[in-house]
């Protein structure tokens, strides 16, 4: 019983230094983490959409909760291709800055944004259009939300 515990440790230590020297498996993994992040915002979105609608029906039907539901299911090629492109769309669309200012990120987050750009997305993609889409629609999707609690 001692042995298979030594040995399922080694075989985790080994396996852990592997993914921890290359790195590549929690770059690679990031950007299907960013991708569930956006899909995950926009189940929230339409979840408080269909909220507004049941407050607005006078019918009691019962609300799911789709945060709450953790089903992992598979995902097919075609979908998450789907999902690529609509990424891309999104934030890898190359942007003309005209009149720009510096802003700084910690050596880690720009290797992995980097390593992003450079995998996902086409020619004339850069770090700096990326930044700039993702804080854009970020300030777009919270918008009514932060000038409502910039008033408070």
């Amino acid at each position: 019983m001692e042995k298979k515990t030594t040995g399922n440790k080694k075989m985790e230590n080994t396996s852990h230094s592997t993914n921890q020297s290359l790195g590549l498996n929690q770059i690679e993994g990031s950007s299907e983490y960013i991708i569930a992040e956006l899909q995950a915002s926009k189940a929230r979105f339409i979840q408080a959409l269909n909220e507004q609608d049941t407050e607005n029906t006078t019918h009691s039907e019962p609300s799911q909760n789709i945060e709450n539901t953790a089903v992992q299911r598979r995902i097919s090629a075609k979908m998450r291709k789907e999902t690529l492109e609509a990424y891309k769309q999104s934030f890898l669309v190359p942007t003309k800055l005209n009149d720009r200012k510096a802003v700084y990120l910690s050596r880690e987050t720009q290797e992995r944004a980097d390593f992003i750009v450079r995998r996902l997305g086409d020619r004339g993609s850069n770090l700096s259009s990326f930044v700039e889409n993702i804080v854009r629609i970020h300030l777009e999707e919270y918008g009514e939300d932060i000038e409502k609690w910039r008033r408070l």
